[in-house]
């Protein structure tokens, strides 16, 4: 692998300056982002509105690994003076900060496609609401440096990470996303998310041997035995709904706890103007 600097993999299509982005590729070992970004490039889309398609990690992507110097959903905005990772993360956020844009990934967590926003973009909440999604996660305060804090973007996640699954669900939701965007042309299915914050990491020595017990977004009570690892059981302290955890997904945490935020972008909008 060369140290050279590898920049995005920038495609404009459609009429005029892009005024829309879907990004795929943010983490190398994702590929269905990937597909779908490369797919819809090289369609003959009736693009209604300038669209830029973006693989963000190009040498990351070629190598199937996650990162290369850092991890790139990590380090947003970035500095264009820093590691690879860093310089994308740098490059992406400019170029995309005036766009409304979808970043698409994958997980080891859950097999069905769900959203993620950050609560510093108000405006992602409406985006998000009227894609075709069960479950929308609201990760600030917990899962920071994102690509969610470069604009009005929202992330997918569209389920098991190298899977032919996955890699149709990111093209089924990028195109439901240009349209409803209108940027294609046709009226996508709406979904009607319920919505979850991020509340804490759940952690686990590297290298440990997990067990899960719950599944994500179902309630766990108080007193569940929710996991274990190496053996011993971790029991809730206090009720919770599970996010992107899984036995594999991360090497030192099993994922997430949440809470729900509301069954309807209205409840979680009326919760505001309460707070």
């Amino acid at each position: 692998m060369s140290d050279e600097y590898v920049p995005p993999d920038v495609t404009v299509a459609g009429p005029g300056e892009p005024e829309v982005a879907v990004i795929g590729g943010v983490h190398g070992d994702e590929p269905g982002g990937v597909h779908a970004v490369r797919r819809l490039r090289d369609a003959d889309l009736d693009l209604q509105r300038g669209v830029m398609f973006v693989v963000a990690n190009p040498a990351a992507v070629e190598a199937g690994q996650r990162f290369l110097d850092s991890d790139l959903n990590r380090v947003f905005p970035g500095d264009p003076d820093g590691d690879r990772e860093q310089r994308i993360a740098a490059e992406v956020c400019d170029r995309v900060a005036e766009l409304t844009t979808m970043s698409i990934h994958g997980t080891h967590s859950h097999p069905e496609p769900f959203g993620l926003v950050h609560r510093s973009q108000p405006s992602e909440y409406d985006l998000v609401a009227e894609l075709p999604l069960p479950h929308v996660v609201d990760h600030s305060g917990v899962y920071e440096g994102t690509i969610t804090t470069c604009g009005c973007l929202v992330e997918i996640e569209v389920g098991i990470q190298g899977t032919d699954e996955a890699a149709e669900a990111a093209e089924r939701q990028a195109r439901a996303f240009l349209q409803r965007v209108g940027a294609l042309p046709g009226d996508p299915p709406r979904g009607n998310p319920d919505f979850f914050h991020m509340t804490e990491a759940v952690p686990k020595a590297p290298g440990a041997v997990g067990d899960l017990y719950v599944r994500n977004f179902e309630y766990v009570p108080e007193g569940t035995v929710f996991a274990a690892v190496d053996g011993e059981d971790l029991v809730a302290d206090e009720p919770f709904y599970p996010i992107l955890m899984s036995e594999c997904g991360y090497p030192d945490i099993f994922g997430y706890k949440g809470r729900k935020l509301g069954d309807s972008l209205e409840e979680v909008k009326q919760s505001w103007l309460k707070a």
